[in-house]
């Protein structure tokens, strides 16, 4: 019942999004950019002013050892959904290392709190119920960026929904269940946004439009989990398609991912050497082909120069 709150402030931002409508989209996947880059330019301030004060000083009250601790039980108990949308897309592999994983930790890893697994090859993945949805092929739909919540789309927030719903602590009873519930999403909200700080500022540095560049890359890492890629590949910015073409990336299977097509050969460069006169020719003869001409001009230029001769 306590994520009551939540949902009706998502339900109230989507109307809000949807009377906002299209009016300064700049992208096709960014149709309610303006009402966006508002709630955006909002979160970022209460960001600065008191989440990441906040997240600095968990990381002072649990330091070292006692903050890894924290870090490796968050993580554990999120390792049955990931497991869960590992069999739901197919990928059995990945469900038995993860398998692996959560058994080693729970058994070896005092509790859990030891990242046994992940010192032995198994480390942990993320894993959702919206990567799942699109490799059944559901597209993503528009992009949205609501307070509190983040980057997402309808897709994701329909499977962070049902990530909810498979998670085994709301179905287990024991005591203390409710307090383990709350705390855990506290902490692994804390713990979060804490380790992403170093990932952001990777990625804000030097970005001219930071809600720009937020939305490329989490629309391209994304697409790169449901490609089962391990990272997303060097992909131009959405906004920018004329930049550099991407290069591949190993995917989590280890092949290379495809390539971006190799760009048309320019015609200059794909001119026969033999065809290209030098200048003192293109003075000497004002009939000779040039060498961007196409064959069938070359053809006809041919013509008159036999025809003179």
């Amino acid at each position: 019942m306590h994520l009551r709150p939540r949902r009706l402030f998502v339900l109230l931002a989507f109307g809000l999004a949807m009377v906002g409508g299209h009016a300064g989209a700049q992208t096709p996947e960014d149709p309610y950019e303006k009402i966006n880059r508002q709630f955006y330019e909002r979160q970022a301030e209460v960001d600065r002013k008191y989440v990441f004060p906040l997240t600095q000083l968990y990381h002072r009250l649990t330091p070292g050892p006692f903050g890894e601790a924290l870090h490796n039980l968050v993580t554990e108990l999120s390792e049955p959904v990931v497991i869960i949308n590992d069999i739901l897309q197919g990928r059995f592999v990945s469900a038995r290392k993860d398998l692996i994983r959560i058994t080693t930790n729970a058994t070896f890893g005092l509790a859990a709190t030891i990242d046994v697994a992940g010192k032995h090859g198994f480390p942990h993945h993320d894993n959702d119920f919206g990567i799942t949805l699109g490799v059944w092929g559901a597209k993503p739909g528009p992009y949205f960026y609501f307070p509190f919540i983040g980057p997402t789309t309808p897709r994701d927030m329909l499977g962070s929904a049902a990530d909810i719903g498979m998670n085994p602590l709301n179905f287990v009873r024991f005591p203390g269940r409710r307090t383990l519930q709350v705390s855990s999403s506290v902490i692994g909200g804390l713990d979060k946004r804490f380790h992403a700080q170093s990932d952001l500022d990777a990625i804000m540095s030097g970005a001219a439009d930071p809600y720009a560049t937020l939305r490329s890359v989490y629309l391209q890492n994304r697409e790169a989990q449901i490609r089962g890629e391990n990272a997303a590949p060097a992909l131009p910015p959405l906004d920018d398609p004329g930049s550099a073409a991407p290069s591949a990336t190993p995917s989590a299977g280890g092949e290379p991912a495809p390539a971006a097509a190799a760009a048309p050969p320019s015609p200059i460069a794909s001119a026969p050497a033999a065809q290209a006169p030098s200048a003192a020719g293109e003075l000497a003869d004002l009939d000779a082909p040039i060498v961007t001409a196409q064959p069938i001009d070359l053809d006809r230029a041919a013509l008159r120069l036999a025809a003179a001769n």
